[in-house]
């Protein structure tokens, strides 16, 4: 389950703890990056995305444009690439390490000026490349669609089938409407937000519903990360194995910010 809130307050450590004890499968969360943009107000502070990662949860930080206007966006590399750091800055805040960034495409914003926003999510990928980290375009699926055969590294359509409080039922990323099934087709690289005004148990605020997959690179406490094996001394010879391809394995994610359930 990663939970996402369409509010720009932070949650608090005993709302996350709360969640967790109701929620087995929670996964991460998603929060937004305060001082870029954040027409709405406010965004979430350091204590948030620590009381997220310091208990080993996935953390999607998402940037969200001053305006609905494509030409209010970071025009430049530069201007992408100090987007970028007010990304890492956030993520660090909480005491994490960032390797994964959104950029929200409200549908009224792209329907208003398609090619503008086009060329905003491409300069927007383009600079998280430039720094190693996934980028992510929140998006109707029209949109997403026409940035086809190119960046960003995650898709995230918004589209509800039916309506604002869809029944649990069985959904599949490779087959999200509107979105080509030949793009984006590596594991991770999709995200579905098929449902709106869901509740989740532990919390007292409705969040969105997404589809995601475990191989999303949430961002991670970086005490967290793994260490490497040390070198055997005298290592043996390697000795011929079988490779073995593990197949996906899905969550079910909210947003408002959003949720991911096993």
């Amino acid at each position: 389950m990663l939970l996402q809130f369409d509010t720009w307050q932070s949650v608090t450590d005993a709302e996350v703890a709360s969640a967790i004890a109701d929620n087995p499968n929670l996964y991460a969360f998603q929060g937004y990056v305060p001082g870029w943009g954040a027409p709405y107000g406010g965004g979430w502070d350091p204590a948030a995305v620590k009381a997220v990662l310091s208990r080993g949860l996935g953390y999607l930080p998402l940037l969200v444009p001053a305006s609905g206007n494509a030409a209010s966006t970071p025009q430049t590399a530069q201007g992408w690439d100090e987007a970028v750091i007010f990304g890492e800055h956030h993520v660090a805040s909480g005491g994490g390490t960032l390797t994964i960034l959104g950029l929200d495409v409200e549908a009224p914003w792209s329907a208003a000026d398609p090619a503008g926003w086009k060329w905003a999510a491409m300069g927007f990928a383009d600079a998280c490349a430039r720094a190693g980290v996934a980028s992510v375009v929140y998006g109707s699926p029209s949109f997403i669609a026409s940035l086809a055969s190119g960046p960003p590294s995650i898709v995230y359509a918004g589209e509800w089938p039916n309506g604002a409080n869809s029944p649990n039922q069985a959904l599949d990323l490779a087959s999200i409407p509107g979105i080509p099934n030949g793009e984006w087709t590596n594991p991770g690289q999709r995200i579905w937000q098929y449902e709106g005004g869901h509740q989740v148990p532990g919390l007292a605020m409705n969040v969105d519903a997404s589809l995601t997959s475990s191989a999303v690179p949430y961002c991670r406490l970086i005490s967290s990360q793994p260490a490497p094996d040390p070198a055997p001394v005298n290592p043996a010879p390697a000795s011929p194995v079988q490779a073995v391809q593990a197949g996906s394995l899905y969550v079910w994610a909210s947003t408002k910010p959003f949720t991911v359930q096993e």
